[in-house]
């Protein structure tokens, strides 16, 4: 698959805004009822909200794509039939090669990787969403209202599988790239 200069750029920001974001959720204070938040907490919120607005230019950007094309975003699956079909062909496809200990072959458009993206989508949407919601939900005096709370925990409860994900996701790609799939390449090199 040839990735086209906005993809490329916008998943430049989106790698490097979540990356960011987890680096940062280490060493920020979060601000409770007597005690304040950090510089860290604050530059937390600021990247957050610019990751929001990267991501969902992102998915807006997916949508014109897909129109275009005149077919359903492969990144989003989960409510087709015949897309969810395709996905379980390659699932098994992928597992028949991984019991050979080989990576699939390199073809132009495979189902798995392509929802594998769009979960990585999805979470960052919600990171960067809720994220918001509690940028702009929290007390004066540093607490949280009960709904603003969920929304809270939701957000920490989540946070880990984008940990899981940014693991996983630029691993793949190094070892398509090392495979000689030239997914990396295809995604940040030249034209």
């Amino acid at each position: 698959m040839k990735y086209d200069p906005l993809t490329r750029i916008l998943h430049l920001l989106v790698a490097a805004g979540v990356t960011a974001q987890l680096l940062n959720s280490l060493v920020m204070i979060h601000p409770k009822p007597g005690r304040l938040p950090n510089v860290w907490y604050e530059v937390h919120e600021g990247v957050g909200l610019a990751v929001l607005a990267v991501v969902m230019a992102y998915w807006l950007w997916v949508a014109v794509r897909s129109v275009a094309q005149g077919e359903a975003p492969m990144l989003f699956p989960w409510f087709s039939r015949r897309r969810l079909a395709e996905l379980a062909d390659d699932v098994r496809a992928t597992g028949r090669e991984l019991r050979r200990c080989r990576l699939p072959a390199e073809t132009q458009s495979r189902p798995l990787p392509a929802a594998i993206q769009g979960i990585g989508l999805l979470l960052a949407l919600f990171l960067a969403a809720s994220g918001a919601v509690l940028a702009v939900g929290a007390a004066p005096t540093g607490g949280w209202p009960p709904a603003v709370r969920m929304v809270k925990e939701a957000h920490e409860a989540v946070a880990p599988l984008m940990w899981a994900y940014l693991a996983v996701h630029p691993l793949l790609g190094v070892l398509h790239q090392l495979a000689g799939h030239r997914s990396l390449s295809r995604m940040f090199g030249p034209g």
